[in-house]
């Protein structure tokens, strides 16, 4: 008689983390008690990580490539047999008994998507001033470009139904995987749940580097951006170009009217290379923007047939 999959998958990824992941694995298994589940911690190191994490209770898988946190879970995810999934860090700044709140939105079939809110309860000194604003930042932006309401889109602790894998395209080996899963979630109308979790000083060095992280994770919210809302984009661009074109032509025509010369030759070529570009925007926006329409409705008469 073939096994029954557990209920539950917790995925942890892993680098050098052999002080801290057998506490970790075995935590979860003290929150989850009760539960059918499993844990799998997806490594990519070069301490006795792997040897701790197995005599704690999880399964191990080797992380295959050079890919960072998205790259670990994307794997973790194809090995995990569970109805629910669930994903934090091993680094030990999460709190494994937060997995029981976690996860109860999609056991109670109220959420497909759970994010874990860091801010609602965290170790004083736990996250640098530098990095906090920098999440603050990245999540009003994320809130504004994906239409999402959530107050800590770079957590690195979420859950979500297994079929919401589904329809995701997940590319980011980063991590800007955060990012990039939250706006799949919306772009697929998926219901997201956000609940308090707590978060502590991390155990050993971070492998974070802020000042190349956050501006990757802007980039990539902007290329999402281009792929799940062009014209918001686009148009947005080129609505501040022109606005700057007419900035930089008004003391031109001022010019002009009052003393009727014409000698800033210099800012009317801006002015122009400024309004030229916007309308281009414009109109790439347009075109764009329907042809995602397009796609979005043969993929949906695709999905009816099929």
């Amino acid at each position: 008689m073939a096994e029954l999959p557990p209920k539950i998958s917790v995925v942890i990824p892993t680098k050098d983390e052999q002080d801290a992941i057998a506490a970790i694995v075995q935590s979860c298994k003290e929150s989850l008690e009760g539960i059918d589940h499993e844990v799998v911690v997806v490594d990519a190191s070069a301490d006795n990580t792997p040897t701790e994490a197995m005599r704690a209770g999880a399964r191990v898988v080797k992380q295959i490539g050079q890919g960072g946190v998205g790259e670990a879970l994307v794997q973790g995810f194809y090995w995990v047999r569970g109805e629910h999934i669930a994903f934090f860090d091993g680094d030990g700044t999460y709190n494994p008994q937060d997995l029981h709140q976690l996860v109860e939105p999609l056991l109670e079939n109220e959420a497909d998507v759970v994010n874990g809110n860091r801010f609602a309860d965290m170790e004083r000194g736990a996250m640098p001033f530098t990095n906090k604003m920098g999440n603050h930042f990245l999540t009003w932006l994320g809130n504004l470009l994906f239409h999402t309401d959530i107050k800590d889109s770079q957590s690195g602790m979420k859950a979500f139904k297994r079929e919401a894998l589904r329809g995701m395209s997940l590319f980011e080996r980063g991590f800007p995987f955060c990012s990039e899963f939250l706006a799949e979630a919306s772009s697929l109308n998926l219901r997201i749940v956000e609940v308090g979790i707590s978060y502590r000083r991390r155990i050993g060095k971070s492998k974070l580097k802020p000042a190349s992280a956050g501006p990757k994770i802007f980039w990539v919210s902007m290329r999402m951006l281009r792929d799940y809302d062009p014209l918001l984009l686009f148009a947005g661009v080129g609505l501040l170009l022109m606005a700057a074109g007419f900035y930089a032509a008004w003391p031109v025509a001022a010019e002009y009217v009052t003393q009727g010369t014409f000698r800033m030759l210099g800012r009317a070529l801006v002015a122009m290379g400024c309004w030229l570009t916007g309308i281009l925007c414009l109109f790439t926006g347009f075109i764009l923007d329907a042809v995602n329409y397009t796609v979005k409705k043969m993929e949906n008469r695709l999905g009816a047939r099929s």
